[in-house]
């Protein structure tokens, strides 16, 4: 509820109006720029006259008044409300803490990305914090030696890779599209010509080459059902025969027209698929092994299947179900979208913000203050040991963004928070530095971008309303027994039941059927059946031979309840404009008369809530005083 309820007041485009006062609460001022901010957002009646503006004005009272009773009462100051409105502050401050044209421009070099495949191989040679330099000097001296022709990629691979699998694969990664590797490496494989050789690129993992065999068109993802017999990796011969052999056998039940789901459920051994005719979740490149994967997508139509084949897992056989293509539509901007957020590209966005704002305000290191700080801690930061024990005392100004300081112990908090992920003095101080000069820039927001904070105000007075609407009026129509008790008994005359009909409606797919139904209504009638025999007797060989709707019908409730007299008794049969047969069988006719609280108490209820809120708003009407400038709300009209 509370979700619409702000949505209401809430708009995201803002409109250039006159900051003349059109409403005064008491010492409260709102100005026909907030007005019209808010007027226009929820105004789509193209003809405004002094009618409605003096009608969506009285609603604007209100809400402005149970607002002013909200701060007034401090629901502004409790702890639940500050901590709704800063997460909802920090969800809005989003897009005023990033380049929107840098942002941009990582898009679509991502959309562009994700409609291509690559298969590269590579060779990684591992650093740490001390074999940097070896480590670049040896993954350029094994470049050198495949360019002068001295070794292939691939024995380079095996001899020098520090990845364990080249040994197996010579450094090949079968296909890969955008966001399946880290962005640096992603970036310098795709930049990187057909059978050419990469410079080295470093990542978190070390240092790279890649040299690139193929770029295709992305292939999306695909559907598939499979048929396994497993083996292992490292099965014995005769486990492997085994196999192939049972493998051959299920491949001649589905070329003489056996149902793939069905051989599947019957024969696989990966029971975990077989029990859903062996279908496995879509996948794209990359996420299966290079065989499976090859094999799924060799397949050109649905129903297609594979020849039998072999992985470390076992003798596969896969059907195509589903060829899902990479398509640009909204659903591929939202996952390039979702991308970027999730991986390390949102790292780079966030450092050129960082930059803009390094450039855009005034920063002032304490150098001395710093270099006491990291004497005292960089070294136990090194071996994440550092507990802060050793700066204890230390608590002067480590920087200042324009007005904002930041301390030494700010520092140490981050450090002890992070060491475990990052046991670099130096690049933890700068991630530091620039976090804070995002904190100072969210603390700017309203000075700076006048529409983020009537933005907010109306997210602040959007909550208030929420809070105090629900214990004057939500929450106390609910839990006000006595009261909402009094509130049906004065108002009983509006609670009142019209003459109905206690029946039962029996729809017959035939005449025969009607007989037979008619025939039991007198046995109903007669306490020696009840309707759900007659249900299970009559419907027997098909559930389509009777329906039974039992109610207690107003007029107009059923047409055909209102074709019969209205008097107790089995009714005569009525012919539907699709041939079949309806039987009424009346129980009582009920009288008019009041309704009890407990038939239509939801009813009741909401109706105490619009009587209670009626009520509230004369209340804070008599107790506030305000004034309308109603010749300047007419200058809205059109």
């Amino acid at each position: 509820m509370k979700k619409y309820f702000l949505l209401l007041f809430i708009t995201l485009n803002l409109n250039s109006f006159s900051q003349e006062v059109l409403l005064e609460i008491e010492n409260d001022k709102i100005t026909l720029d907030e007005f019209s901010h808010i007027f226009n957002k929820n105004n789509d009646n193209e003809k405004i006259d002094k009618e409605y503006l003096d009608e969506y004005i009285e609603l604007f009272i209100n809400f402005k008044l149970k607002v002013k009773e909200a701060k007034n009462l401090g629901f502004d100051t409790v702890a639940t409300f500050i901590d709704e409105l800063n997460g909802y502050r920090k969800q809005l401050a989003k897009p005023y803490l990033r380049d929107d044209n840098f942002n941009d421009e990582l898009f679509d070099e991502a959309l562009d990305r994700i409609q291509f495949d690559i298969n590269a191989n590579h060779i990684l040679i591992n650093i740490n914090d001390e074999n940097n330099d070896e480590a670049l000097n040896k993954i350029n001296d094994i470049r050198r030696e495949i360019i002068n022709g001295n070794i292939s990629f691939e024995d380079a691979a095996v001899k020098y890779s520090d990845d364990k699998s080249a040994k197996e694969n010579k450094g090949n990664l079968g296909y890969f599209t955008a966001f399946m590797m880290v962005y640096d490496f992603e970036t310098a494989a795709y930049t990187t010509d057909i059978n050419d050789i990469s410079k080295p690129v470093k990542t978190k993992y070390g240092y790279h080459i890649i040299k690139v065999n193929e770029r295709r068109k992305a292939v999306g993802e695909r559907k598939v059902a499979h048929i396994m017999f497993k083996t292992g990796k490292n099965a014995k011969p005769d486990k492997i025969n085994d196999a192939q052999n049972k493998i051959n056998k299920t491949y001649d039940l589905l070329k003489n027209g056996d149902r793939f789901a069905e051989v599947a459920e019957r024969f696989s051994e990966d029971r975990s698929t077989a029990v859903k005719g062996g279908v496995l979740p879509p996948f794209g490149v990359g996420k299966m092994v290079s065989e499976f994967e090859s094999q799924a997508f060799k397949l050109n139509s649905p129903g297609d299947f594979s020849e039998p084949f072999r992985t470390d897992f076992g003798w596969h056989i896969v059907m195509l179900l589903e060829d899902f293509p990479v398509v640009l539509n909204d659903d591929l901007y939202l996952k390039v979208k979702t991308g970027i957020e999730r991986d390390s590209r949102s790292k780079l966005s966030s450092e050129f913000m960082a930059k803009k704002l390094k450039d855009q305000y005034k920063l002032k290191v304490y150098k001395e203050n710093f270099n006491s700080l990291r004497r005292a801690a960089v070294k136990d930061v090194q071996k994440t040991t550092w507990d802060g024990k050793n700066a204890l005392d230390l608590d002067n100004p480590l920087f200042k963004i324009e007005s904002m300081i930041f301390y030494q112990n700010d520092f140490t908090d981050y450090i002890l928070k992070n060491q475990k992920n990052n046991n670099n003095f130096d690049n933890l101080y700068l991630d530091f530095l620039d976090k804070s000069l995002f904190v100072y820039e969210e603390s700017q927001l309203e000075n700076k971008y006048p529409d983020f904070k009537v933005l907010l105000n109306e997210y602040r007075e959007g909550i208030l309303l929420f809070d105090l609407t629900n214990k004057n009026v939500w929450k106390k129509a609910v839990e006000d027994s006595v009261g909402l008790i009094k509130y049906f008994s004065d108002n009983s005359d509006s609670y009142q039941w019209e003459t109905r009909l206690s029946a039962s409606v029996y729809t017959c797919i035939d005449l025969s059927t009607a007989k037979k139904v008619k025939s039991l209504l007198y046995k109903l009638n007669r306490g020696s059946i009840e309707n759900s025999a007659i249900l299970e007797k009559i419907n027997k060989d098909s559930p389509l031979n009777l329906s039974i709707e039992s109610n207690n019908f107003l007029s107009g409730d059923n047409k055909y309840v209102d074709m019969i007299d209205w008097k107790k008794g089995i009714s005569k049969d009525i012919v539907t404009d699709d041939g079949s047969y309806v039987i009424i069988n009346v129980n009582e006719v009920l009288p008019a008369g009041n309704m009890t609280l407990n038939a239509v108490k939801g009813k009741v209820i909401s109706d105490y809530q619009k009587f209670l809120d009626d009520q509230w708003i004369l209340y804070l009407r008599d107790k506030y005083k305000y004034s309308v400038n109603k010749d300047l709300l007419y200058t809205l009209i059109k």
